[in-house]
Parts: C-alpha cells; sequence; structure tokens
C-alpha cells in the first residue's frame, strides 16, 4: 500500500467515527457542533489527497511520455548515425588470432609493446578505457558506471601491468628482455623538438651615454618656428663716473649681436623583418623604440658639445656647440694648462682654478664643469707617494669632494664627465660655466613613425620605425657674452 493510500485509509476512519458521533448526539453540550466541524476538516483534508493524486498521477504520465519520445528519438539518431572514429580505430581491424576482442564480431590486433609489456593485456582494452573514461553515454547523457569502467580499465594500463622501473620513472627498464628509454628531452630525437622554445633574457647591448647637457643647460620645448633669434650685447657695460656741475655728461652707445638657432630635424630609421616582429611577441618593437630613445639623447648630447653649423638654413646641420664656438670665439675664452702628474701645482685642481678665475675676471660663476672620461678617471688617480692623492674621497686637500651619486664636485662645483666627448671633440679638456645661458630649442615633440609600405619595404616584407624630433642649438650668444670656459691639456 502506498503512503497516499495509507493517508487515505486514515482519514475515511476518522471520518467514520466523527459521523457517529454527530448521529448519536443531541445538541446540548456542543457534542454534536464539534463533530460537524470535524467532518468538514476531514472532508477537506480527502479532497486535497485526491487532488495530489490526480496531479500524480498526470506527472507520471507526462514522464512516461516523454521518456517515451526520448528514446525513439535516440533510436533514430543512433540508426541514422555514421562509424564513430573510436569505432573504426578500435573495431574495424581483422579479428586476432586468440584473445578476446574490443567487440563481439571485430577486433584488432594487439599492439607487440603492448602486448608484450602488459602481462593480460586483451585488444582495444587502452582505446575502451580512453572512450568509457568520457562517461558520455549514446544517449549523450553521463552515465558513472562507464566512468568507474574506463578508470579501472586505464588503472590495469597504469599500475596492473607495467615494470616496478616504469612506475618509479626511471629511464631504462626492461620487459622481458628488450631494453626500453624514457624520452627526457635532452635531445632533439628524444622529444627536444616539441619543448617549448627557450626563455629568452633582456637583449644586452652596449651602453650609451646618459642625458649630461640635458640637465644643464635651459631647455624650451615646444617651439613652433623655424628658428629662435639671439640678440647679445657685444660690450660690457660700463660704469657711471662723477661730472662736474655745467660739463658735458658721458655719451655711450650700446653695440648688440645676434646668433640665430635654426631648427633642424634629427632622424634615425630602424628596419625590421614581418616575421621577426611577429616571432618576437613585442620584444623586437621594444628594442627598436629603445635603440631610437637612445639614439635621440646621444644626438641632443652630440650636437649641444660638438655641433658644427653656423646657424643657417639649408646646410644639413645648423647646430654651433659650445666647444665649437669656444674655439672660434673672439675674444678666446680658454686657457691652456701647464700640467705635471706627480705635483699639486700641475695637477687638475690647479686647471680647474685657473678656469674658474677666468670666469670669475668677467663677472661669471661656474655653474659645472664637464670633461671627457679619461680627463675624470686620470684626475682621480693624481697624486704622489708622499702626499698620495690629490682627490679624497671624504674631502682632500684640494677641495675635491665625493657627491652622493659617486660624481665629484671641487670647491662645490660639480664635475660631470662626457664619454662621448673624447670622440667628438678632444681628450684633455674641461668645459666649465654658466650652463643656463645655453639653450637647447626642441620644436615638435619626440615622435616615432612607422611603415611598412614606404620604398621597398612591402617588397622586401619589412617595417620601418623611424624616430625624429626638431632641435635648436647655437651656444655663439653665450659664448660670446663670455659665459662659458675651455682649459686645454688639463691633464699630462
Amino acid at each position: 500500500m502506498s503512503k497516499d493510500d495509507r493517508v487515505l485509509q486514515e482519514l475515511l476512519g476518522e471520518i467514520r467515527k466523527a459521523n457517529a458521533i454527530f448521529e448519536s448526539s443531541d445538541d446540548d453540550g456542543g457534542r454534536k457542533a464539534a463533530a460537524a466541524d470535524a467532518q468538514a476538516e476531514i472532508a477537506q483534508k480527502l479532497t486535497d489527497v485526491n487532488e495530489q493524486r490526480e496531479a500524480d498521477a498526470a506527472k507520471s504520465a507526462r514522464k512516461a511520455d516523454l521518456s517515451a519520445q526520448v528514446e525513439s528519438l535516440t533510436k533514430l539518431m543512433r540508426d541514422n548515425r555514421g562509424a564513430s572514429k573510436a569505432g573504426i580505430i578500435g573495431g574495424s581491424q581483422p579479428a586476432p588470432k586468440s584473445g578476446p576482442a574490443l567487440r563481439a564480431d571485430k577486433g584488432m590486433k594487439p599492439h607487440p609493446f603492448l602486448k608484450a609489456g602488459i602481462s593480460g593485456y586483451e585488444t582495444g582494452t587502452l582505446m575502451r578505457g580512453l572512450v568509457d573514461r568520457t562517461g558520455l553515454g549514446y544517449d549523450g547523457h553521463m552515465d558513472p558506471a562507464l566512468v568507474a569502467r574506463g578508470k579501472s580499465g586505464l588503472a590495469f594500463l597504469e599500475w596492473g601491468g607495467l615494470p616496478a622501473l616504469s612506475k618509479a620513472g626511471l629511464a631504462v627498464g626492461t620487459v622481458e628482455g628488450d631494453e626500453f628509454k624514457a624520452n627526457l628531452g635532452t635531445t632533439g630525437a628524444t622529444g627536444g623538438y616539441v619543448l617549448p622554445n627557450n626563455l629568452v633574457d633582456r637583449v644586452l647591448k652596449p651602453n650609451t651615454q646618459k642625458a649630461v647637457y640635458q640637465q644643464l643647460v635651459t631647455v624650451i620645448n615646444g617651439v613652433s618656428v623655424r628658428g629662435v633669434d639671439q640678440p647679445y650685447r657685444t660690450t660690457a657695460a660700463q660704469r657711471a663716473a662723477f661730472v662736474d656741475w655745467g660739463t658735458l655728461k658721458t655719451n655711450v652707445n650700446e653695440t648688440y649681436g645676434t646668433y640665430s638657432a635654426v631648427l633642424g630635424t634629427l632622424a634615425i630609421i630602424y628596419d625590421i623583418g614581418k616575421q621577426y616582429a611577429r616571432f618576437s611577441s613585442g620584444a623586437a618593437e621594444q628594442d627598436v623604440m629603445d635603440e631610437i630613445t637612445r639614439g635621440m639623447i646621444l644626438g641632443e648630447n652630440y650636437y649641444i658639445i660638438a655641433g658644427a653649423g653656423t646657424g643657417s638654413v639649408g646646410t644639413g646641420d645648423p647646430t654651433a656647440g659650445v666647444y665649437t664656438q669656444l674655439l672660434a670665439a673672439a675674444p678666446t675664452f680658454s686657457t691652456t694648462f701647464s700640467p705635471v702628474a706627480t705635483t699639486l701645482v700641475g695637477s687638475f685642481a690647479e686647471g680647474l682654478t685657473k678656469g674658474q678665475m677666468a670666469l670669475a675676471i668677467r663677472a661669471r660663476e661656474c655653474q659645472a664643469w664637464v670633461v671627457d672620461a679619461t680627463t675624470f678617471w686620470t684626475a682621480i688617480g693624481q697624486g704622489t707617494d708622499t702626499a698620495g692623492f690629490w682627490v679624497n674621497p671624504a674631502g682632500g686637500p684640494t677641495g675635491f669632494t665625493r657627491t652622493t651619486s659617486g660624481a665629484l664636485s671641487f670647491w662645490g662645483v660639480p664635475i660631470y664627465y662626457d664619454a662621448n666627448l673624447g670622440s667628438n671633440a678632444t681628450t684633455k679638456i674641461a668645459i666649465g660655466g654658466e650652463w643656463d645661458a645655453l639653450k637647447l630649442y626642441r620644436g615638435m615633440e619626440f615622435r616615432i613613425d612607422t611603415s611598412d609600405v614606404a620604398g621597398t619595404r612591402w617588397d622586401y616584407n619589412l617595417i620601418g620605425f623611424r624616430g625624429e624630433e626638431e632641435i635648436g642649438f647655437h651656444a655663439g650668444s653665450a659664448v660670446a657674452v663670455g659665459a662659458m670656459q675651455l682649459v686645454t691639456a688639463i691633464i699630462a
């Protein structure tokens, strides 16, 4: 008897009791009214039970109908579906001479290694285990029984019949006298060809000079004209003098000169192959852009110090560098020193004092010295056996001190070195003065453009990266007013 039937029998028993009480009771004491209420309540419960039974019956009927439809559709799909790849691989070969087959009417000959290496191996066990492990039945639904059967079959292949050496992951073992080896990937033939490519670390490259002069000179960005005139006074200011009453006063005329900083374009182009760009996953583009940026810094450094132009339009290099203008200046703001390596009065320190004295005579204050790398490090090693080094990191008798960044300073004036100054100009020199009187003008901002069609790049499958910026620099005005000083032959 079902649960609903038992509930129904209990309710029928209760309503019989209520009917008996109702018929045997009179109106006094309220027993008849209570029996009537009980009859109504039990009748409602009976109605609910009947409605639930009818709903369950309808649901079961719909479920049965749906199951029949699914079974019919599955049969139709199975009858019209072609043979699966698993069936073709595992069941379409000739039946083996002996032993059980994967299917009753079809089978495949076991592989010699499987047959020799796994005791009791049955044909098709591997393929059947792989297919069953997915748990996907013919009706398209997951079947836990298939999953369990697949796991069991594969577990047998993994642990049940393989030699102990293979379980331990050792490289060499024996199977019935035959040697086998694991693919260690140490060579191409043992799996190295299928390993991922080596990771590529950051490309190492020769270092370039940092931006030395850009932190010393005055940099003006966003200049949107072809050039900038830099006027200057050709004569120094004269002092006023006392003149008696009624006497002609002194009349002084001002004289001016000018130099023009013409803006020209710094440019550099790198070409890379498209295949290289694709395979490098962005590393090629990053490296090229880094090289272009370094090239722009080197270009600015070079033309600030050694630009050989005259400030004329259409002359290629319009920049006039500090060293170039100091050599051509009239009057000459250059001091030739007579160094002696082993004496204090012939040392690098004495050479700097000569240069700073020349600036002070012109009412100029030295803000920084720039030397070539050879001069810088030769100066650090100067000294005598009795007095030691002239340059003392803690502050020696010659006035040198070492800054927190590792640079030198002489009487509070920092000393920088330009690694490229030796190739751009002449070694054993020092240039100092009021660097902020020099002005570097930049036009349109630094930019990198790319093209794969310009020139013959489309034919050769190349990408061109072109870095450009406009700069203008002319040291003539600052040099003409005595703001800069050159010291030659500053070390022996």
